[in-house]
């Protein structure tokens, strides 16, 4: 197949499409595909030489109206010179893109639901996603469900990376029987951690977390966790909108000098930092599947989530992690404390984790399903265009 990707952040962002694009992309290229990546990017000048495939950066921080028509223009051209477009951002954009060039089949990738992102992002929509889903909707509310799902009604495949995610999507007015559940997985061998990733001595326990710092990741409620646990450090590799406030809540319950937060940090350095943790923990209030889950399990370091989304598909309560109800800081607490006292059972469950792991989380698995469903969406439109010439 000749593949088009297209997202809206890749390397050197960070985030899970801009670890899962190029590693996708590679693993496509080696099995006799043909790839190239459409992107945005705050600059253009970046040496792509590396990636073995063409990426065609667009900047992102142009006037959005002017940069929308140029992403569709580019997502046009680029998708008359392949078979198929398959979308991990920019939704709206390579819909329009796609029927421009004569109806080119689209997959999409489905981590989240972009419309309530939107409306969180905005302020006009304070509940959790699930809350989303039934609300009453606002005009505002009502155009940004519309921006999420024009483009999946006329995508041939969806793929989401969980079962929760597939309920939530067979919700919106797509077609259920297009939805299909290929997990994440670990990163394939050879993705290792690197050298610099030396957090700083430290005589205590220390917890970390891997997020972007949004509301929904509950990275406030780890500080204040903090505030109640004597010897313990909290790591936050990640940045956002709300690192100011994050930092100011440090403060406020005075455990600032307890806080390091690391910012953006490259994806090759991520285990490296896990590996150097007692506890890796998500506080979230919503997960499609956290892949940074895998990752800790794969760097074997004890995982606590909440049990939210499709984390529990993932973590398997006093069996890979311990799981807890989300908001509720007191089992939150208990959980971490758990992992102090009994040492041996944070080792039990990390055999546990890295014993499943390859057999659910493989990375070839993905790659061999993402692939089935892109040969399927190709084959349909090509059996559609021979019909058509017949009926011609």
């Amino acid at each position: 197949m000749n593949i088009l990707m297209v997202t809206g952040i890749f390397p050197p962002d960070r985030g899970g499409p801009a670890s899962y694009v190029p590693r996708m992309a590679a693993a496509l290229i080696a099995r006799g595909h043909r790839v190239e990546v459409l992107c945005l990017s705050d600059r253009l000048d970046h040496d792509d030489s590396a990636f073995g495939f063409p990426v065609r950066r667009l900047r992102r921080g142009i006037f959005w109206p002017t940069r929308i028509l140029l992403t569709t223009l580019a997502v046009w051209r680029a998708a008359l010179r392949n078979q198929i477009v398959f979308v991990s951002g920019l939704g709206a954009e390579s819909a329009v893109g796609a029927l421009l060039a004569g109806g080119c089949p689209t997959v999409y990738k489905i981590v989240g639901d972009y419309a309530w992102e939107r409306a969180v992002g905005r302020g006009a929509f304070s509940g959790t996603i699930d809350e989303y889903q039934t609300a009453a909707k606002t005009p505002i509310l009502r155009f940004f469900d519309w921006v999420r799902t024009f483009p999946l009604q006329r995508a041939r495949r969806i793929i989401v990376p969980s079962r929760y995610l597939q309920r939530i999507v067979s919700g919106w007015p797509v077609r259920a029987e297009k939805i299909h559940v290929v997990y994440n997985a670990t990163p394939p061998v050879g993705d290792g951690p690197s050298a610099a990733a030396t957090l700083p001595a430290w005589s205590g326990r220390t917890l970390l977390t891997v997020c972007r710092l949004v509301p929904w990741k509950g990275v406030d409620g780890l500080i204040r966790l903090v505030a109640q646990l004597p010897d313990t450090r909290l790591v936050i590799a990640g940045d956002g909108q709300i690192r100011g406030e994050l930092g100011d809540i440090a403060t406020q319950t005075g455990v600032a000098d307890r806080v390091i937060f690391l910012g953006d940090v490259p994806n090759r350095e991520v285990a490296g930092y896990l590996r150097q943790a007692d506890v890796f923990v998500l506080n979230s209030t919503y997960e499609g599947l956290p892949h940074v889950v895998l990752e800790a399990m794969a760097a074997g370091t004890p995982v606590i989530a909440t049990d939210a989304g499709g984390t529990g598909e993932v973590v398997e309560h006093e069996a890979t992690g311990l799981l807890v109800p989300v908001g509720d800081a007191a089992a939150l607490q208990a959980a971490v404390e758990r992992l102090w006292r009994e040492p041996a059972l944070g080792r039990q469950l990390t055999t546990e984790a890295a014993r499943r792991l390859p057999a659910h989380f493989d990375f070839d698995a993905m790659v061999n399903a993402t692939e089935a469903v892109l040969q399927a969406a190709v084959k349909r439109s090509a059996g559609t265009a021979l019909i058509g010439a017949k009926q011609t």
